[in-house]
């Protein structure tokens, strides 16, 4: 009777071991995987191989207090003139995501310090994003936060990065919000994807034009 009494305890703890064996010991995240480069805004989560004609998908990762974006590109401009093509704002960024309506009232002043504005017909004027570091040919790093995340107690940090590639350069560039946003930051990922996907892929055929 005692051997029969013990098979539905050992039974169990089999099964018990079988399925423990199946239980992940680390969770995986999208960005865990090591990166090429931003990358920017670098640490950096891999990118997709760029099609010759279109910038490529974007790695993100947000949650409600987070978002984390990365891009990049290859262009045949050497590093030194696509750094001048990415601080010429002005020449490839959309006019209809500007406060004016038009992009050549933007400008940035690539020094420590410097500001990414825009001067508004009124006599009022928009600081965007402030310089916290400049290299010509190699990095440029700005803070602020861009459209609606302006209005929220977020840090936002962006970042290109520049690397000679053959005869030619890699671009990357990240964004990286932390912060308290209404409703959360991954509300709001979307359309921060969408804007600076579109504006990666401004500066990129900007680039290869000039």
């Amino acid at each position: 009777m005692k051997k029969y009494t013990k098979m539905p305890a050992i039974l169990a703890l089999g099964l018990l071991g079988a399925a423990c064996s199946r239980i992940p010991l680390v969770a995986r995240h999208d960005n865990d995987a090591a990166a090429p480069a931003q990358n920017p805004v670098a640490q950096t989560a891999p990118v997709a191989a760029p099609k010759p004609d279109s910038a490529p998908p974007p790695s993100a990762d947000a949650t409600d207090r987070h978002i984390e974006l990365r891009y990049a590109f290859k262009t045949a401009a050497t590093p030194e003139r696509a750094y001048a093509a990415i601080v010429g704002v002005a020449r490839w960024w959309d006019s209809r995501h500007t406060y004016s309506g038009n992009a050549s009232n933007l400008s940035l002043d690539a020094h420590a310090g410097g500001c990414w504005c825009e001067q508004l017909a009124d006599g009022g004027s928009v600081q965007h994003m402030t310089v916290l570091g400049a290299m010509p040919g190699r990095m440029l790093r700005l803070s602020g936060g861009l459209g609606p995340l302006q209005a929220a107690p977020v840090v936002a940090v962006m970042t290109w990065t520049i690397k000679r590639d053959g005869n030619g350069s890699e671009v990357a560039m990240s964004y990286l919000v932390d912060g308290y946003f209404p409703g959360g930051l991954d509300k709001v990922r979307g359309d921060v994807d969408a804007v600076l996907a579109h504006q990666v892929e401004r500066l990129r055929a900007y680039v290869d034009e000039n």
